[in-house]
């Protein structure tokens, strides 16, 4: 199995119920993906040296052996004091972690992350971050949904989907939807997919295209139904760096659907266009996907789309 310098999955911990399913996802990513699993708890900035800290550190101390012997994975741990928004994603730089897995839902979970907050914490992660609401109930992730817009991320996200999509041997399911019956957007969209389920099916990668054109309809709520009928097991979605939501995105969509997703989301922020390479794979992909220059094009108000 492929095996790079960031070999760790990162899982924030409060040992709460989402908490331990973050680590029953992270566990079977770490396995398909031959990675270690670390442990992060954050406290206040008081907690360090008192009785609570080390009452954490032991139980932190339990909690990765035991998750050691029942699944033979390399498990360390780590308490940091501070900001939790800010701790996850400098403990992640840190340790070179190739994912952060985490674990919310309702207004309990990771210290009360929710919405926009665990939105923060995802935006402000320079690495994919998985949030997780349940436990995991099957084998790998074998029907991820990739949402396709105009935008130029888009090209970055599906050499994501392809390295998921070949080690989870999953099947792709690209999704475009449109508020509008414009038929030159239609046509416009409609050569985008083509060109999208190409590139997956040159990788060998057994895919499908759904375009949804149904106006007065939210591109949102069109996914979560999507992902519901199609019985998904990953969403994958693109956050920006800082936590400013995207021209496509209305003004709180992406932060809805890491909260209402009841199936894991993948998130992760695009490379700016200066740090990407002309030989780059992410160059390579987006000359296949992208021949006529359809992404140049920005999204107007009538392109909700994802």
């Amino acid at each position: 199995m492929h095996q790079s310098d960031r070999d760790t999955i990162l899982v924030p911990t409060d040992f709460s119920d989402v908490s331990e399913f973050a680590i029953d996802h992270a566990v079977e990513i770490a396995k398909i993906f031959n990675h270690r699993i670390c442990l992060l708890h954050v406290v206040s900035k008081r907690t360090p040296g008192t009785k609570r800290h080390i009452a954490i550190q032991e139980k932190l101390q339990k909690q990765a052996d035991a998750v050691s012997r029942r699944t033979r994975l390399s498990v360390s741990f780590l308490v940091e004091s501070g900001s939790i928004f800010t701790m996850i994603s400098e403990v992640a730089d840190r340790i070179a972690a190739e994912f952060i897995v985490m674990g919310i839902h309702g207004k309990k979970g990771l210290q009360h992350l929710l919405g926009s907050y665990a939105y923060k914490v995802v935006c402000s992660a320079n690495v994919p971050v998985m949030v997780v609401k349940h436990m995991h109930h099957h084998v790998g992730y074998q029907n991820i949904i990739v949402p396709i817009d105009f935008s130029r991320e888009s090209t970055q996200k599906i050499t994501q989907a392809i390295l998921f999509a070949k080690y989870f041997n999953a099947r792709v399911r690209v999704f475009g939807f449109l508020s509008s019956i414009n038929k030159a957007k239609i046509i416009k969209k409609e050569a985008l997919l083509k060109n999208v389920t190409d590139v997956f099916k040159k990788q060998r990668i057994p895919v499908t295209t759904d375009l949804l054109v149904k106006p007065g309809t939210d591109w949102e709520g069109a996914l979560m139904r999507f992902a519901e009928e199609t019985d998904a097991d990953l969403i994958m979605i693109v956050a920006e760096k800082g936590s400013r939501i995207p021209e496509i995105f209305s003004s709180n969509s992406a932060e809805n659907i890491i909260d209402k997703a009841e199936v894991p989301v993948l998130t992760f922020v695009p490379q700016a266009e200066d740090q990407v390479s002309p030989g780059s794979k992410k160059a390579i992909v987006r000359s296949f996907v992208d021949p006529l220059g359809l992404l140049d094009s920005k999204p107007g108000n009538d392109d909700r789309n994802f």
